[in-house]
């Protein structure tokens, strides 16, 4: 599989290591990147960049029908993905914690609230 023009890339060239652009095109093998953050356009060879777009292509075309989270075998612990629906008002206020930093770990955040609550309430089992 080779970069296409609209693909998004990270450039690897010592003086902007880590700028990030799309392919505008390609001209005598090298592509013509346009940055994010100035527009500016610049022209490397395909070597200096991280083809993020490609990557992604190649993850589908070896799994394309992969569920969601880690491949099995990959492992760390045993997690299972949840889709939940929750009111906006409280999503937007559980989102503006997490971005001034009273919450650090998502995922460590609500499974420790789970375990308290699903603690009380066996113990209220136990009361009745």
């Amino acid at each position: 599989m080779k970069a296409e023009t609209g693909d998004k890339v990270r450039l690897k060239a010592k003086r902007r290591a880590g700028s990030r652009g799309i392919i505008e095109a390609t001209q005598d093998g090298k592509l013509v990147i346009r940055l994010e953050d100035s527009g500016q356009k610049v022209m490397v060879v395909p070597e200096e960049v991280t083809n993020l777009s490609l990557a992604a292509r190649k993850a589908w075309v070896s799994m394309p029908d992969r569920r969601v989270g880690r491949p099995k075998g990959m492992r760390f612990c045993d997690r299972v993905s949840v889709t939940l629906r929750i009111d906006r008002d409280l999503w937007e206020q559980f989102r503006s914690k997490e971005a001034i930093g009273l919450i650090d770990d998502r995922t460590a955040t609500i499974n420790k609230w789970l375990q308290e609550k699903l603690a009380e309430l066996g113990w209220e089992e136990r009361q009745s």
